[in-house]
């Protein structure tokens, strides 16, 4: 049986709750949801994973709340989307140059929320750490894929 800490860890809710306080600042000043955010730090990430199937795969939000967000997101400017020439029924998602500020302000956020979660970590508990994640995620992921 797993102690209350770990379990709580696994499932994210503290980190969750602690990201969101920090970007509420930002949501509000640039009028974006939690999903907008999450799909804006996604695509700075993704290079060329940026379809909505892949948002979805890694980030498990519906393919409904995923094109609502992108749309809202074309129509701000941050977002611009290009259909796949090879697969007509797919889109690729780029950010704009008007989202550099708002990519800017997150990335603060983060690094900010990382120095406060990893305060008294050592380096090489940090590792350990990142060695275990990598295991359950492979472990999940098994599970995961087998049953889809």
């Amino acid at each position: 049986m797993l102690n209350y800490a770990v379990e709580a860890f696994l499932y994210g809710r503290q980190f969750r709750m602690l990201l969101e306080k920090e970007m509420e600042p930002i949501q509000k000043e640039y009028g974006l949801n939690k999903v907008d955010m999450q799909i804006l730090i996604f695509l700075h990430n993704a290079k060329e994973r940026n379809t909505s199937k892949d948002i979805m795969e890694l980030h498990m939000f519906t393919r409904g709340h995923i094109s609502q967000s992108l749309s809202r997101l074309q129509k701000m400017g941050y977002v611009e989307m290009e259909q796949d020439r090879e697969d007509r029924r797919c889109t690729h998602n780029y950010l704009t140059p008007k989202v550099d500020s708002v990519i800017e302000k997150l990335g603060e956020i983060h690094e900010k929320v990382r120095k406060i979660i990893f305060q008294d970590v050592t380096p090489e508990e940090l590792e350990a750490l990142g060695s275990i994640a990598v295991k359950v995620s492979h472990n999940i992921e098994a599970i995961v894929s087998d049953e889809g």
